[in-house]
């Protein structure tokens, strides 16, 4: 969708999701712009929530409404940035991790049979997964995780069914087409440089009675209009972020018919919170009081969405 280069070999882009071309002006940006830096300097930035922020400028499409970031890396820069990436949720506890996307299980559970085929994109050490293996009967588990280091957990977790881990996220052609009844992609939209497209390849794959569910950050929220810029969500990993509204225009471009959406609830340590809201304020704390290691589960700023494909008129 018109992609071009900038003098620093940065990509340039129209709204990955209706192909409108970019607007003049920003909507959201930094003090430092990242698109007026070399890689070198914007690469510094990359790592670890709790530094000098500086990010892409977003701009808001005049058409679909969808917040993303005209210019951003190139696949091959991207490649390299993920290759050395540190995991940025060692301060939430296991557990936290466990009760959030239990949360997110319970809406799928709701929706879907939990039988025939699933694919996860981007399961991580498998959390949801263990979910899915534990209440669901799937008969087969195409997990697609690119990284690496997660592979042995991740085949923990379907040791006794059949499964592939597969390292990959765009790339479904191990899977036979209308194969899959369920789809579940958590925090991986916001990632993706061609949504549309992943979307499209991913619908070959399903049943036409599927469900597929998609978690991501939600720009709309009071949260994101609180703190502006220092919202966590804006980021140099997120090319583009959503709201419930730009969430259903993606799925609608991709052959997708929204069936709900809900706020999500995610758990976190009361500490974590705290560094963060004081990195968000501009109060840089390194450390703060471990306050007990309490956990708390909140909604903040997150949309889950369940969809099924478009059925096709007859």
């Amino acid at each position: 969708m018109g992609l071009s280069m900038t003098k620093n070999n940065f990509l340039t882009r129209c709204c990955p999701v209706c192909g409108a071309k970019p607007p003049k002006n920003a909507t959201i940006s930094t003090p430092k712009h990242a698109e007026d830096l070399d890689l070198e300097a914007v690469t510094r930035s990359w790592n670890g929530f709790f530094k000098e922020k500086t990010i892409f400028s977003y701009a808001r499409c005049e058409n679909c409404s969808l917040l993303y970031c005209p210019t951003f890396f190139n696949d091959s820069q991207l490649e390299t940035l993920y290759g050395q990436m540190a995991p940025n949720m060692d301060e939430v506890p296991m557990a936290a991790l466990v009760d959030t996307q239990y949360g997110y299980f319970n809406f799928l559970k709701n929706s879907s049979p939990l039988s025939g085929g699933y694919i996860e994109i981007g399961p991580d050490i498998g959390l949801f997964t263990e979910h899915c293996v534990r209440e669901g009967s799937f008969t087969e588990y195409w997990l697609f995780e690119p990284n690496r280091a997660v592979q042995s957990a991740l085949e923990n977790v379907v040791k006794d069914h059949k499964a592939r881990v597969i390292h990959e996220v765009t790339d479904f052609s191990a899977i036979p087409d209308n194969a899959a009844s369920a789809a579940v992609i958590i925090h991986v939209m916001d990632h993706l440089l061609d949504p549309v497209s992943t979307l499209l390849a991913l619908k070959k794959k399903l049943t036409k009675d599927a469900r597929i569910l998609i978690v991501t950050h939600d720009e709309s929220s009071l949260l994101r209009r609180f703190f502006g810029w220092r919202w966590p969500a804006f980021c140099l990993q997120h090319p583009q972020i959503y709201s419930p509204k730009t969430t259903e225009a993606l799925l609608g471009a991709a052959g997708f018919d929204v069936v709900e959406q809900h706020k999500t609830v995610n758990h976190f340590k009361v500490s974590f919170l705290v560094k963060h809201a004081l990195w968000a304020l501009g109060i840089k704390m390194n450390r703060v009081p471990s306050l007990g290691d309490i956990t708390i589960g909140l909604k903040l700023g997150n949309i889950l969405t369940i969809a099924t494909p478009t059925k096709e008129l007859t």
